[in-house]
């Protein structure tokens, strides 16, 4: 009898020949399906992420406006006086941001500032060109020098070297507003302006109900525009004073709804529905975009006599 005659050989060799069910892979079909059903997953997940993390950039925009906010209230407290918008309109000067870093324990930068030559000239590099990560927001952008200095409006004698930012300061009814003496007009004038010298005295709609700084609208650049491009936009070098549409906005026409708003004079956020502003008591608060401008104007002006959170639109706080 030979070997396959015999009928244990026999049923061994068929054992080995049936496929065993545990090393069966996937078919196409079913491979597709796992595919499928991964892809559906990441779908739902991936908002919920994204949300998650805005939500902790917006933390955090909010936190560094809290600190300019901290910044201005030390500053007042130890001049009497708040930080002056910028003293002068061309290069040899610098604006609030700059003047406020000694209190956002930036000493060295602002230590490091020469008077006597331009703020584009090489001696005012570290002081013109050192970005502060706490001037700017997370959802914007990071820390960078990569702005263009203003000059005179004209052609920027230097491209892509200035330190940046993504806040501005409450100028009032218009961003421009300034007054030759520094005293405000209630009725036109934010906190900080041109040439301003605003004490607690003249807020008389009150710290907790004044926009002091918010996030600052950038809106989209015209290919058109070259290397006028950041000038146009306002968003040019940071800390310099000759860059008005840069260090203010106003509330004139609303907030920016939308990222290609093309007003360079409003103030604006890449968070979703509403804008940032810290307040006069360093308090910070969301406002809603579509918030109408009469009620802006109640927050950004320091003396009109109205006060934005009652509902009768009545009179503010001396």
């Amino acid at each position: 009898m030979t070997r396959m005659d015999c009928p244990i050989c026999r049923r061994s060799a068929a054992r080995a020949c049936r496929p065993d069910a545990a090393s069966r892979g996937f078919t196409l079909i079913e491979l597709l399906v796992v595919i499928a059903i991964i892809g559906t997953l990441v779908g739902l997940l991936l908002p919920a992420v994204q949300s998650v993390r805005e939500a902790s950039r917006r933390t955090q925009c909010a936190s560094r406006l809290k600190q300019i906010g901290l910044a201005i209230l030390n500053f007042e407290s130890t001049r009497g006086i708040y930080p002056t918008g910028r003293t002068t309109r061309d290069p040899m000067g610098y604006g609030w941001t700059f003047r406020l870093l000694p209190f956002l324990e930036e000493e060295a930068i602002f230590e490091a500032y020469v008077p006597e030559a331009t703020v584009f000239d090489d001696r005012n590099a570290k002081a013109m060109r050192s970005p502060v990560a706490g001037y700017y927001c997370p959802s914007r952008r990071g820390p960078a020098a990569d702005r263009n200095f203003d000059n005179n409006d004209r052609a920027p004698p230097l491209l892509a070297a200035a330190a940046g930012g993504d806040y501005a300061a409450n100028a009032g009814s218009w961003y421009l507003y300034y007054s030759e003496d520094g005293t405000p007009d209630g009725t036109k004038a934010g906190p900080i302006f041109t040439y301003s010298k605003v004490r607690l005295r003249h807020v008389r709609d009150g710290a907790s109900k004044t926009f002091a700084v918010g996030e600052r609208h950038i809106p989209p650049a015209d290919p058109a525009w070259g290397d006028m491009a950041h000038h146009n936009q306002g968003d040019t070098a940071f800390f310099a004073a000759d860059t008005p549409s840069t260090l203010f906005r106003d509330v004139f026409r609303g907030l920016a709804s939308a990222a290609d708003d093309r007003s360079n004079r409003k103030f604006g956020s890449r968070h979703p529905d509403a804008v940032q502003f810290v307040f006069l008591d360093s308090h910070v608060e969301p406002i809603a975009v579509d918030t109408d401008r009469d009620m802006l104007l109640r927050y950004a002006l320091i003396g009109d006599g109205m006060d934005p959170t009652a509902e009768d639109g009545g009179e503010g706080g001396t």
